[in-house]
């Protein structure tokens, strides 16, 4: 096993080590989901990535296209004299700016349009996890491109026996520390 599978495995292997009797009476039903991957193989996953790439490539010809006027401008600078320099210069420096804001515009763009179309997936996977949840008993389900938590069952959530136990912790330190 990989060192990436035993991270992506070990939050599982923690919560089976730390509580032993949750689970010698019911075996803890697990699943992973690869959300990266059902966000792509989705409709708005496959716009989503045709929109990022035609974003893309409009900004990148843009860009390419100041840059070769500002190449032009440059050449043209030879034998100019200070008048026509200092233009030249704020025409350079007016390409560079749109090319910056026209880079800054297409990563708000996408940015909006992934955010956005996330949110839709979102919205349309939730209840097909609850219905794999309720179809299936799952008390854990694992997101397999993050490594992150998409549902845990109370069955299966350690927090109120960590706090049980750090407080018990910090009280036998107090206790230890009066004389």
């Amino acid at each position: 096993m990989t060192r990436r599978h035993l991270a992506r495995f070990l939050p599982v292997l923690l919560l089976i080590a730390a509580a032993p009797s949750a689970f010698a009476q019911d075996a803890v039903r697990v699943a992973i989901v690869n959300v990266e991957l059902v966000v792509a193989e989705s409709t708005e996953g496959k716009q989503l990535r045709e929109f990022l790439q035609q974003v893309e490539t409009q900004t990148r010809a843009a860009i390419e296209t100041n840059a070769r006027q500002v190449e032009t401008l440059r050449q043209s600078a030879p034998g100019k004299g200070p008048d026509e320099l200092r233009n030249i210069q704020h025409q350079i420096e007016d390409l560079q700016r749109e090319s910056q804001r026209l880079a800054d515009d297409a990563q708000r763009r996408a940015s909006s349009r992934e955010e956005q179309t996330l949110q839709q997936i979102n919205e349309r996977l939730r209840p097909i996890i609850q219905r794999l949840i309720d179809e299936n008993g799952y008390d854990l389900i694992l997101n397999a491109s993050i490594g992150g938590v998409l549902h845990a069952s109370a069955r299966v959530d350690l927090t109120p026996r960590v706090i049980e136990l750090l407080q018990a912790q910090e009280q036998q330190a107090e206790s230890s520390q009066e004389p």
